[in-house]
Parts: C-alpha cells; structure tokens; sequence
C-alpha cells in the first residue's frame, strides 16, 4: 500500500507542477516550453532514484516483518540501519551528481543551448535539492508499513507528495514566480523528513521498550 500511495502520488504531482510550469513559465524569460521540458527530465531522473529506494526497502520489508512477529527485535533493529544507511549513500551520491554535473544528466536526454540549459541545471539544483532526504522518508514508510502501523505508514506516504507537495506548489509560485514551483521539492522533502522522524523515533523508542520487556521474561 506504501509503495502504491507513492507511485500514484507521484502522477498527481507531476500533473499539478506541469500546469503550475506552464501558466508561471509562460510569463518568465524561459516561456512555458522550457520549464515544461527541463523539468520533465528531473522528474523523470528522480523518479528513477524513488524505484531503487523503494527497491531497497521493500527488500527489507520481510525481513523486518517476520523478525517483528518473532519478537527478534535486534534482528528488526539491524535491518532498518542497514537500509537506511545503504539508502542514504545512494541519495547522498545522487544529489552529488543534480548539484555539481546536473548538465551531464541532462545531455543525456538531448543538447540545448541558452536559457533552456540555463532552466535546466537550475531545476536539478533546487528541486532536488534535499534528496538526501528522500532515502530517510521512503525506509520510514516501508518500516512502519512492516511493523504493522499502515495508517502512519500511509499517512508518511502521502505526506511528501500530496500534504506537504500540493499546498507549497499553489502558494510559493505567486511570490516566486516559475522558480517558487522547483522550491516545492525541498520544502515538501523537508517538512515529510521531519514527520519521518518524529514517527520513526517514537516507534523505535517502542521497539526498544518491547526488546527491554522480552529481555527480561527470557
């Protein structure tokens, strides 16, 4: 369910920042085609990063899921660091690439010149700018979803996408202007990690209590 809340929030997003580019881009120096197109490319790539974090902790998923049941709460524990940590060096190494060589990811999907490489470059490094982030966000879900919490997981599914995405895409372009639609992606990215968190360390401070308990029936 996690992951169908994710993909399916992922359409509505890019039909909203699509509409969002081109009213706003139409009354910017780029026109309504370059944002359109640029950041067409970005959504793609980072849709592309979404599947390998959802990979690596749906992989984890069962793992956690069966060890949770078992009451093998090390075991569940060591689970969770070993995706969070193999997730973040993979978002870590991407938003490497969007911020110091987005043109080498862009010419991959074709040469421009002038303000469409100008828009594009810019795209990379302000919508993916807190990616890093992403990794964190998407185990959360998947670990909550494994642990028998599917409203919590759900709601931290919809939360980047859809709570956090769709109010900061209709509100940041009338003062930003075509740029305030690419602020969207951090400021979503952040306020979904800080909810990520929060319920993360809640139900790990649980995990805790549950191993404490079992360690002394033994």
């Amino acid at each position: 369910l996690s992951s169908f809340i994710t993909q399916f929030a992922i359409t509505i997003v890019m039909a909203l920042t699509n509409n969002l580019l081109a009213l706003y881009g139409a009354s910017s120096i780029y026109g309504a085609e370059i944002p359109l197109t640029a950041t067409g490319i970005v959504m793609k790539v980072n849709q592309i990063l979404i599947a390998i974090l959802l990979g690596i902790a749906t992989g984890t998923q069962p793992i956690i899921g069966f060890n949770y049941g078992a009451k093998n709460f090390k075991r569940v524990k060591k689970a969770l660091e070993i995706a969070l940590i193999a997730s973040e060096i993979i978002s870590v190494l991407a938003f490497l690439i969007f911020q110091f060589t987005p043109m080498a990811v862009v010419s991959l999907f074709g040469s421009e010149e002038g303000l469409y490489n100008e828009f594009a470059v810019m795209a990379f490094r302000i919508f993916l700018l807190l990616c890093p982030l992403t990794g964190f966000q998407t185990v959360a879900a998947v670990y909550l979803q494994a642990v028998g919490k599917p409203v919590k997981s759900a709601i931290l599914s919809l939360s980047r996408q859809i709570i956090f995405f769709v109010p900061a895409a209709l509100i940041l372009p009338t003062f930003l202007g075509v740029e305030g639609v690419l602020w969207t992606g951090p400021v979503a990215d952040g306020l979904a990690f800080l909810l990520s968190l929060a319920l993360l360390l809640y139900e790990r401070e649980h995990l805790k209590k549950s191993h404490a308990m079992e360690s002394g029936n033994a």
